[in-house]
């Protein structure tokens, strides 16, 4: 079986109650816990932070091997104003130094959005593009030297379309960069179209001033890049991040492009508890993917 890992509000908690979580997926028998974006935002400013919970963490038999990068409008790679380019960039050079100091071995980054109210009006989606390939050209390097992949995940931005990403897969070609396949976002991305007037999707595209871009087979596409991936359920319209089966993501569609991915390191849980216990979320991710 592929690595399964989780992603968890550690940072929501106080002490005491992470050391509850923590007690409670090791009771669940899991090992594996996702070095979230905030856990490095909290790195970032105060390194002990992390090197605490790891001790932590390590107390309960827990480890990471997966990461979710620094992400928003001014942390993605695709941020295409040039002033705020380089703290951009030092910031994911020193995330990447904490993956490679703790076991993260993939690292999922979001590409970025594409406002035109914070970023200027006059940009194009190429710019933003030419943006995230900037970013990549100067991350990819220091990705190599912490033996680190950086993974492009789906969201629902006209910079997160398939056309793009498979774009930048074929620029690098590089063993260092990956996809990260987003079940929940896929699932948005591919029915939201039925029933536009009650999707989350068209919003994101109104506000750029161009056509949405339904996306036909999204995971097939990605299973020859895919390193890592976000498994969650949803409507189709809203994303809820609900465990599986509680939404309309066809898993048996999913576990068939997990077999076939050949870079797949490891799955990820990134659903939000939605008053389910660790134990129970546990349970019902081993059982989804049992045969994997």
């Amino acid at each position: 079986m592929k690595l399964l890992t989780h992603a968890y509000s550690w940072t929501a908690g106080d002490p005491d109650t992470r050391k509850t979580w923590m007690r409670e997926f090791a009771e669940a028998g899991e090992t594996h816990i996702v070095l979230t974006n905030k856990l490095l935002s909290e790195a970032c400013g105060e390194p002990i932070y992390l090197m605490n919970f790891y001790k932590e963490m390590r107390n309960f038999g827990l480890d990471f091997v997966d990461g979710h990068a620094l992400w928003g409008p001014w942390s993605d790679p695709g941020m295409p104003l040039e002033e705020w380019h380089e703290q951009l960039i030092l910031r994911h050079r020193a995330t990447l130094r904490f993956c490679s100091r703790f076991g993260v071995d993939t690292l999922a980054f979001h590409t970025g959005v594409t406002s035109k109210g914070l970023f200027g009006k006059e940009l194009t989606l190429d710019d933003y593009r030419k943006s995230l390939i900037r970013s990549m050209e100067e991350l990819l390097p220091h990705a190599e030297r912490y033996g680190v992949i950086l993974a492009l995940e789906n969201q629902w931005t006209p910079l997160n379309q398939s056309r793009i990403l498979l774009e930048v897969m074929e620029y690098f070609h590089s063993p260092f960069l990956g996809l990260c396949y987003d079940s929940g976002h896929g699932n948005l991305t591919e029915k939201g179209g039925k029933s536009p007037e009650k999707s989350c999707v068209p919003p994101v595209w109104n506000d750029f001033g161009i056509p949405i871009v339904w996306e036909e087979n999204l995971i097939e596409k990605f299973v020859p890049w895919m390193v890592n991936c976000h498994l969650h359920d949803n409507d189709g319209m809203a994303d809820e991040h609900q465990l599986p089966g509680n939404g309309t993501v066809d898993w048996a569609r999913i576990k068939k492009a997990l077999h076939a991915a050949p870079r797949l390191k490891n799955i990820q849980n990134e659903s939000a508890p939605h008053g389910h216990t660790i134990r129970e979320t546990c349970r019902i991710y081993r059982e989804l993917l049992k045969d994997l």
